[in-house]
């Protein structure tokens, strides 16, 4: 969820006061829960900010990974006759995701291998072998950029009057109103590049879905319908998400938080759309539910997208520090939104906020504790240790493994206090021109 600066509250259904803008995506201590989840994404409209966020979606697709040079397992053999030997790690939509002996993975489109190799893969599923995501990619590197190609494909599933289902690589979009597979391409740029880049980032946050499964998006013509479909007023969209497992979730939003407009009788895209608030929202969808567990963590991550640099299906992460400093402290770059903390702000202890109930966290300081939760993303991916992110690798690995968040905690602080490392983020963070004063633990 997202909230923005000068936000009323809300009482949520679960209890807590929550704002109207942003309901909780999963409670820290709801991992096992069966209940009703929702997160609202909306465009700030406050005092405090001078022009509102908005929603920009453009052209764009899908990555494609091709064969690498021989590992050690299984032979795997292309259409063409190329052979690849590795393991089969899970079945991806239609592409196969395989595990050369050195750690590093590979997706093949079912479609570029043999017959054999596709059987076998049907025969796994018929097995009942495990199709979550396993969190694997701890070894990479940190990308600076994450690109997606304008070469995915559309399919058409629904063409009738009221329901309009079509489907990209992993996301199903059902629309009330005919925007056709050309239009859906345009707009699912965002959504697929942002599940790439989500996927991408070596820290082991993804989600252990069924991956032959789609994440759904249901778009609609009219704000009202929007509304009677479970939006809420002053929102520009609704994640509605459970924590059973293998459930998705489901995106609601309005065609004007698309950008989509009407010209006649066909449909446009208005690119001066902003795209970092349905980025954010986007990333609670596509997040590892353990990852959903410390508040701070959970919004953090997903500022942390929702900032970094996004133009034409491309991330950049190394770029994306000036572009966060500018959303938390000031305005946003070219006034289109930000939290204004200012580049000196006080902050609660560390200790507390690490260990912030939900409801508090996005409770009448929503605003600071969010700001301050992306500076923290930031500082645990780039800025502590070595800035190779190992900490937080560690702690990724120990809550995926089913370890407690609060036990897992332990391993961010790493033989500190929490008062040291506060001394710590404070140092690094000033020399980036932030001067955060933590208060004392009581």
């Amino acid at each position: 969820m997202v909230q923005g600066p000068g936000r009323s509250a809300d009482h949520h259904p679960g209890g807590g006061r929550m704002p109207d803008a942003a309901l909780r995506t999963a409670a820290p201590d709801a991992a096992a829960a069966q209940t009703l989840t929702a997160t609202f994404f909306h465009i700030p409209n406050s005092s405090l900010m001078k022009n509102p966020a908005c929603l920009y979606l453009v052209t764009g697709a899908l990555c494609s990974l091709s064969f690498l040079p021989l590992a050690q397992g299984r032979t795997w053999t292309s259409v063409q006759g190329k052979s690849l030997e590795a393991e089969f790690v899970r079945l991806d939509g239609q592409k196969a995701v395989l595990k050369r002996s050195g750690g590093q993975t590979v997706s093949i489109p079912l479609a570029q291998l043999s017959r054999e190799d596709r059987d076998f893969i049907a025969a796994r599923g018929k097995g009942g072998a495990a199709s979550s995501n396993p969190a694997d990619n701890y070894h990479l590197p940190w990308p600076r950029t994450v690109k997606c190609q304008d070469n995915f494909k559309v399919e058409t599933i629904k063409e009738e009057q009221g329901e309009y289902i079509y489907e990209t690589p992993h996301f199903r979009f059902i629309c009330d109103a005919k925007l056709g597979a050309g239009m859906i391409k345009r707009l699912g740029l965002l959504f697929e590049a942002t599940h790439l880049a989500n996927k991408t980032l070596p820290i082991g946050n993804i989600p252990p879905h069924d991956d032959s499964a789609k994440f759904p998006a249901y778009l609609y013509e009219k704000f009202s319908t929007y509304l009677e479909n479970g939006g809420r007023e002053g929102t520009a969209g609704i994640f509605l998400g459970t924590t059973r497992s293998g459930d998705r979730g489901k995106i609601l939003v309005p065609f004007d938080s698309l950008g989509v407009k009407t010209m006649g009788s066909t449909y446009i895209i208005d690119r001066d759309k902003d795209s970092s608030t349905l980025i954010h929202e986007l990333t609670h969808q596509l997040m590892s539910p353990e990852a959903k567990q410390a508040s701070w963590f959970c919004e953090g991550s997903a500022e942390y997208m929702g900032m970094t640099p996004y133009s034409g299906g491309r991330f950049n992460f190394g770029a994306n520090r000036s572009h966060i400093v500018s959303r938390v402290t000031e305005y946003g770059k070219k006034n289109t939104g930000g939290r204004a903390l200012g580049d000196d702000f006080e902050a609660p202890s560390l200790e507390s906020y690490m260990n912030m109930p939900y409801s508090q966290f996005t409770g009448e300081n929503a605003n600071l504790n969010y700001g301050l939760a992306a500076l923290m993303a930031y500082y645990f991916y780039h800025m502590d240790g070595k800035g190779d992110a190992q900490r937080v690798k560690n702690y990724m690995k120990a809550i995926q493994s089913g370890s407690s968040e609060k036990e897992a905690q332990k391993l961010l602080l790493d033989g500190r206090s929490y008062e040291e490392l506060a001394k710590e983020i404070e140092q690094k963070w000033r020399k980036a021109g932030v001067k955060i004063r933590f208060r004392s633990s009581s």
